[in-house]
């Protein structure tokens, strides 16, 4: 089943990703082609989605944050600060293993349950998992 569009929140999602590409080329004089190369994606996917032409995605935002220490909650859901002012930001690695996972919907799936296990089974829990890859 599709979850329904809400067009006045994605509406809200995008007045926030304009403030923020605006702030950015204010005080970094960071432009979206800037923005799309630090983030290494083609410059027209980031012109598409600050258009409304293409969806902010979840990993998109998280990507951004990355690359511009713009919050991806504050872009997604308008809560806390725009800019992210701890210093948990992800590595590169970190990124590509979270792409690796949202792309495979079946490992995806796989983690989300993983997300559940009670910490006093994750012992139990690797060593399968651990058996399972010899």
């Amino acid at each position: 089943m599709k979850s329904e569009k809400h067009p006045k929140a994605e509406e809200e999602v995008l007045k926030r990703l304009n403030i923020a590409l605006d702030f950015l080329l204010q005080t970094e004089g960071l432009n979206q082609r800037n923005i799309a190369l630090r983030m290494k994606i083609h410059h027209t996917n980031l012109y598409r989605v600050a258009a409304g032409k293409r969806p902010l995605t979840s990993t998109f935002a998280v990507n951004f944050e990355h690359h511009t220490n713009i919050s991806s909650v504050w872009l997604t859901t308008g809560e806390g600060d725009m800019i992210k002012t701890d210093i948990e930001i992800f590595s590169d690695e970190e990124i590509r293993f979270f792409y690796k996972i949202k792309k495979d919907v079946n490992l995806y799936e796989l983690v989300k349950l993983l997300t559940e296990v009670k910490k006093n089974n994750y012992e139990l829990l690797k060593s399968l998992i651990l058996k399972l890859i010899k």
